[in-house]
């Protein structure tokens, strides 16, 4: 008996290559541009993650994280949500500000007309796949760490923007 790998396919927003399911049940999300498999692995992997205490407080940064590699199109909702997710990882990683705090300081920001900051050419180095397949927990903490840095690393054009943004 020969084991099969599942088709693959590249997600239109990060380029990883993720599992190529069908979209039997419309948009995945409304305005984020994420292919049906690649939300299905970031929604099952973030679930894996609250299995481990050490990941605690870090549920909030792979969400930034993957919302702004996968930002959609130009959208009054795409647009907000990419600034309110940039301005999250600015906190988080800029300031190091715990989740929670970096609620609080969003929250403060959110009443700004932004506009679309045109996504980098690349998103970053690492994806949800690379999170997904860490091994243990402390590779999957640390993976985390590393994709948020990265994927903040991409919208380096933007950072002075976002900077504005972030502070009322």
């Amino acid at each position: 008996m020969s084991s099969s790998t599942p088709p693959q396919t590249r997600c239109i927003g990060c380029g990883a290559l993720v599992p190529d399911l069908p979209d039997l049940y419309g948009p995945e999300h409304a305005y984020l541009g994420a292919s049906p498999g690649c939300w299905q692995l970031y929604n099952e992997t973030m679930v894996r993650g609250l299995s481990y205490s050490s990941y605690a407080g870090l549920h909030g940064l792979a969400a930034d994280t993957y919302m702004v590699q996968h930002p959609g199109v130009s959208s009054p909702q795409a647009i907000q949500s990419v600034a309110a997710h940039l301005i999250g990882l600015y906190w988080a990683l800029e300031h190091h500000h715990s989740f929670e705090k970096v609620i609080t300081l969003r929250q403060r920001s959110l009443n700004k007309l932004y506009v679309w900051l045109e996504p980098p050419e690349s998103l970053g180095a690492l994806t949800i796949v690379d999170v997904a397949n860490s091994s243990d927990e402390k590779t999957y903490v640390d993976t985390v760490k590393r994709w948020a840095q990265s994927t903040w690393e991409a919208w380096v054009a933007y950072h002075d923007i976002v900077k504005r943004w972030a502070h009322p």
